[in-house]
């Protein structure tokens, strides 16, 4: 899966991505994790890889990783700013 492209804006500003959603006008912004979360998803990635990513770099467990990419990836969903 990956970030939608088309018709979406976004820009890293320190720690976070403002992300804005031109088709339906809808303004986002993440926090320090899911603006890496997002950077990692502007190419195909699975669930695991995510995880995988997110315990090493941010040094938490598994569990916890796996909530926190859930998480995320349901509000992007929820959006419709997922392919795949």
């Amino acid at each position: 899966m990956r970030v939608r492209s088309d018709d979406v804006m976004w820009r890293e500003v320190d720690d976070e991505v403002v992300i804005l959603d031109l088709k339906t006008s809808t303004y986002l912004s993440t926090n320090k994790t899911g603006a890496y979360l997002w950077k990692l998803l502007q190419e195909d990635r699975d669930t695991n890889e995510l995880e995988i990513a997110l315990a090493d770099t941010y040094r938490v467990d598994r569990a916890t990783a796996q909530s926190d990419v859930g998480t995320f990836l349901d509000m992007l969903r929820s959006k419709e700013l997922l392919i795949g």
